[in-house]
């Protein structure tokens, strides 16, 4: 049995990218990692962007009082990544099966950073709790009580905030009474037509101001983007398997069919991203549906890992983890059939997997495939 590939090292939707006026910044893929704990939680975002801006924000909400913003562990989500990836397996019993179901730099300082152009530690609406440096990130944090003080702060300091407009607003009213990081980023080749992965940033926050710790994905911050689709790979460590709500679902996983353990069934000569790509569509899309990758204990934890691929104007409402207080197990399978068996179970199902997969292979990161 083999890993599948990994879709992706990081991308967006944890956050807005709010450019300079004038330039244009958007992602395709993202990252998340909630470390929930007794009295705080560490999520670690990363992400990958392209575009023109030769500078820009990257505005991030906390649902709780930020207690330190930190560089994120790159080899650790990767780790996570490669424990849990959808495995491959090729040719089983195929016969009654049915199915088809971050490494850029950024700059220090300079004329144009965040912290350089605070101007004093309230402004209005907008309280500026701390500042300083993550890695290669110039970070602020803040607070505010009402968006359009937030959205000038962000306009006085040099960046468009119209395309999270929206967004902003729902989480000042919010009476979670969120907190917002804010992070400078400056390419070092401004003109990325290719994408380009950042590095990981970890927040660790606190409790909100209903007293209770929240796992909140902040994806309306990304609703508005310009791509068609965004690929989400959100991971959750706790003491027991984490649960999905919010208005979201996630399928339980792994499904049975005529005694065989499977979740996608593809052709041996096509490629099996495509089929992943196939089974995250039929749970999202333009649905607030993620599909539940793999459930099992790593190292003294218990890791929830879910996928998504949707539309970014799917992220109507934040997806909420929180733990089940069960450990029931799950992986992805995905069967590469022999092409004989295939022509003669699944003629008319064919196209149905190969429609993906053009539009799929850019969202690889090729990586080494390891046994299981």
């Amino acid at each position: 049995m083999l890993l599948l590939l990994p879709l992706l090292t990081p991308a967006w939707a944890c956050g807005g990218f709010v450019p300079e006026a004038g330039s244009l910044t958007s992602s395709d893929a993202q990252q998340a990692l909630f470390d929930i704990g007794a009295e705080e939680i560490e999520v670690t975002y990363a992400a990958r962007y392209s575009g023109n801006a030769a500078d820009f924000a990257w505005v991030i909400a906390v649902p709780g009082e930020v207690l330190a913003v930190e560089e994120g562990d790159a080899e650790l989500l990767a780790a996570l990544q490669e424990a849990s990836a959808p495995q491959v397996e090729v040719d089983p019993a195929s016969d009654d099966a049915s199915g088809c179901g971050c490494g850029a730099q950024g700059t220090k300082g300079g004329d144009g950073a965040l912290n350089d152009r605070v101007g004093g530690s309230d402004t209005g609406g907008v309280t500026v709790t701390g500042t300083g440096f993550a890695g290669d990130y110039e970070y602020t944090t803040l607070s505010a009580t009402d968006a359009g003080s937030l959205l000038t702060w962000l306009d006085e300091h040099g960046y468009d905030g119209s395309m999270i407009s929206t967004a902003v607003t729902a989480y000042v009213e919010d009476p979670l009474d969120w907190a917002f990081v804010a992070v400078r980023y400056a390419p070092s080749e401004p003109d990325a037509s290719a994408p380009v992965a950042l590095d990981p940033l970890r927040i660790r926050y606190g409790k909100a101001a209903d007293g209770a710790l929240h796992a909140i994905f902040p994806g309306r911050l990304g609703q508005t983007s310009t791509v068609d689709h965004v690929h989400t790979e959100t991971y959750v460590l706790a003491d027991s398997r984490a649960e999905l709500s919010g208005g979201w679902s996630a399928p339980e996983n792994p499904d049975e069919k005529d005694g065989h353990t499977w979740d996608v069934v593809t052709v041996d000569y096509a490629s099996a991203e495509g089929a992943w790509l196939t089974l995250l569509l039929a749970y999202g899309d333009t649905k607030p549906g993620m599909w539940m990758t793999w459930s099992g204990s790593h190292e003294g934890r218990w890791l929830t890992r879910f996928d998504s691929y949707l539309t970014p104007s799917t992220y109507n409402s934040d997806p909420v983890f929180s733990e089940s207080g069960d450990n029931v197990q799950a992986d992805t399978v995905i069967y590469m059939m022999a092409e004989a068996t295939w022509q003669e179970s699944y003629e008319g199902e064919g196209a149905v997997v190969a429609a993906g997969l053009a539009s799929f292979g850019f969202m690889l990161w090729r990586r080494r495939r390891v046994p299981r």
